[in-house]
């Protein structure tokens, strides 16, 4: 495992670079490259990847802002934002073609960086990824999420976020919750509330068409139990395949490590 700098559009990008080295490992074998979501880190990737056991190259990154990655003068955390980030990495170290998994709101940035450039996203990995709010309609969108977006902006906003993580963390296993909720502590306002605003207003169904309809393109999801809204991508999109993890919550990676690292490969590996 190597830690190292490289970088970014926006500042300096952290990833962690784990080899091919594993018992089964093949150097033909694609890369993947994992993306986490809010408040998280390359660090969350930490027990699937000991369990994958250095089959195929692994890169790990910090999304701006996260980690140990800088955050932008900006402050853009939208996926595209983030996804540029992505492609920085891939050509830092000079991987052509990858597969590309994104949990939660990595999900959206791995979509973005899938659209723009498909050529490079052999085939992209959900791990438990968001809806696409969007599809809601817009008094329920303005009801749920306007009274969030507006405690952001008082002193009050750590409440509300934690509030919002309790949700998210129902089902999760305790040591998976003390990292997330540690997480959250460290992050600034504006981390949360760029992420929370973009997350909200992007396409996510429309820009996931813009990758399945490149020949060859191919898609997957690991979810939760609890990921079967309405608007949840796999139930938009049926074509999507997915499959669910038992007993574990949102951060699922973290939640069953070995179960979502042979579910992994089997994605990677399948015909």
């Amino acid at each position: 495992m190597r830690s190292q700098t490289i970088a970014g559009p926006t500042g300096a990008l952290h990833i962690v670079d784990h080899p091919a080295a594993g018992a089964g490992a093949s150097r033909e074998a694609l890369p993947v490259v994992l993306v986490h979501g809010m408040v998280g880190h390359a660090g969350f990737w930490e027990a699937p990847l000991s369990h994958a056991a250095g089959r195929r190259r692994a890169i790990a990154m910090d999304l701006r802002g996260h980690g140990a990655s800088e955050p932008p003068p900006d402050a853009d955390y939208a996926p595209s934002a983030c996804a540029a980030d992505v492609l920085a990495v891939l050509d830092a170290l000079g991987l052509e073609r990858v597969a590309l998994v994104g949990h939660s709101f990595g999900a959206l940035v791995a979509i973005a960086a899938a659209a723009a450039h498909p050529d490079r996203i052999a085939r992209l990995v959900f791990a438990d990824p968001p809806g696409d709010f969007t599809q809601l309609p817009a008094e329920v969108r303005e009801q749920q999420f306007s009274p969030l977006l507006a405690a952001f902006e008082t002193d009050g906003w750590r409440a509300a976020a934690r509030a919002g993580f309790d949700g998210a963390l129902a089902g999760s296993a305790p040591a998976t919750r003390d990292a997330v909720l540690a997480r959250l502590a460290a992050t600034p306002r504006d981390r949360l509330l760029g992420m929370y605003r973009t997350m909200f207003e992007f396409p996510a169904v429309d820009t996931l068409d813009r990758y399945l309809a490149v020949p060859g393109s191919r898609a997957h999801a690991i979810v939760a139990p609890s990921s079967a809204w309405p608007f949840s991508l796999h139930v938009l999109r049926p074509a999507l395949k997915a499959v669910v993890l038992p007993e574990t919550g949102h951060w699922l990676m973290m939640d069953a490590p070995a179960a979502f690292a042979a579910q992994l490969e089997a994605w990677l590996t399948a015909d």
